[in-house]
């Protein structure tokens, strides 16, 4: 898992950031005797700035947080290298606590002092036609719809290999696995915390005035620290079934319908700590979506709602997204993004291509109490502005 913030350690990243960033606008020079032949680097980057406003979110002693307000930034910058036709390597940098593996976001008001700069991606990929691999630190392979299960700002760290068929006319079957060292224990490879993944999806299937994409996957999750940072208490094993339907309209009708669907297998009955509490049973979730417009030109619109329901070990929490609740877990930090209900509600407008406005509202409440002595439902109110650019 991650490793708690240190001052020493916080240094010697922003040197070495420094040093990266360096580099890669360097080597841009390099690249362009490559060009002519497709091999080379191109690189990437985003910025995002941010204002949050948190109010009316209650404890589950039944007081409530105070109300919060944060102007927040996002800085990310990566490049991929084309080594020859089968081979390449990329790596990406970004902003953020390094001890926060779901958020890349930084908070003003820290007495000016220079922000976190770290590893996000770093990678070597072979493709070969229809197949492709890769080892390293990477984003996750599977395709998915939405963050619910697994926040993009979470990047996957082991190997991964695919292959796509063709089964038919526009027709398309694609097989994704991998194998990923989430915690290593300093043993064998046995003692680690892992997770063992496969999916299937299969797109391109033609309904007329509409085209459907489906996908399922399974996620094999052994000894999880229940709590991240080092906070851990026990270890808890996930066996989930993960699967989403997407329907796209077509004939100029920019509409697409999402539904996804979460089955934790695993049986919690014996578990130390999760046995026989009020939360050992919340292993299901499901989120419905409505997604209108789109952000590719200038003056684009885009609406999209959301509607969650994510039991408690539906999801590893702090793996899954970090935007609908400020829930945490005490010492720790990121999101304890599970057991929880609500509504997303987003409106965005683009000045142009990878330059835009999102506005969203969050409205969330607990489904179970956290704990058979609580006194109230956890809920929280929560609205983000964000201006996004990138090239």
């Amino acid at each position: 898992m991650t490793s708690r913030y240190t001052t020493g350690g916080s240094s010697s990243r922003r040197r070495l950031a420094a040093a990266l960033i360096a580099g890669f606008f360097f080597s841009i020079l390099a690249q362009q005797a490559d060009a002519a032949d497709g091999q080379g680097a191109k690189y990437y980057g985003d910025f995002r700035y941010r204002f949050e406003q948190d109010w009316d979110s209650d404890k589950t002693n039944g007081s409530q947080r105070d109300d919060r307000s944060r102007l927040r930034y996002r800085l990310r910058f990566g490049f991929n290298y084309q080594w020859d036709d089968h081979f390449s390597f990329g790596g990406r940098l970004r902003s953020g606590n390094p001890a926060d593996q779901q958020s890349p976001h930084i908070t003003l008001g820290n007495e000016f002092e220079p922000a976190d700069i770290n590893i996000d991606k770093a990678f070597l990929k072979g493709n070969y036609g229809s197949s492709w691999w890769w080892v390293g630190k990477n984003s996750l392979p599977f395709w998915k719809q939405n963050e619910m299960f697994w926040d993009d700002d979470v990047t996957a760290e082991g190997l991964a290999l695919g292959r796509s068929f063709a089964a038919g006319n526009k027709l398309k079957l694609k097989a994704t696995a991998g194998y990923f060292i989430v915690g290593h224990s300093g043993m064998a490879f046995s003692d680690d915390a892992t997770m063992t993944a496969a999916q299937v999806a299969l797109e391109g299937l033609n309904l007329g005035t509409a085209a459907l994409k489906l996908a399922s996957g399974y996620y094999l999750l052994s000894d999880i620290p229940d709590q991240n940072d080092g906070t851990a208490t026990s270890v808890v094993d996930y066996k989930l079934l993960v699967s989403g339907a997407q329907l796209g309209l077509k004939g100029g009708l920019p509409l697409t319908l999402g539904l996804d669907f979460m089955l934790n297998t695993e049986d919690y009955a014996d578990h130390p700590t999760i046995g026989g509490s009020n939360l050992e049973d919340e292993t299901t979730g499901f989120v419905v979506s409505v997604k209108y417009g789109s952000l590719n030109a200038r003056g684009d619109t885009q609406f999209r709602y959301y509607f969650a329901s994510i039991g408690k070990y539906a999801v590893v929490d702090y793996f899954a997204q970090d935007d609908w609740v400020r829930w945490n877990y005490s010492g720790a930090s990121g999101a304890r993004s599970s057991n929880f209900q609500g509504h997303e509600l987003r409106c965005a407008y683009a000045f142009g291509p990878k330059f835009n406005a999102v506005a969203r509202l969050y409205l969330v409440e607990a489904k179970e109490k956290k704990s058979a002595g609580d006194l109230a439902l956890e809920s929280g109110n929560r609205f983000r502005l964000d201006f996004n650019i990138g090239f």
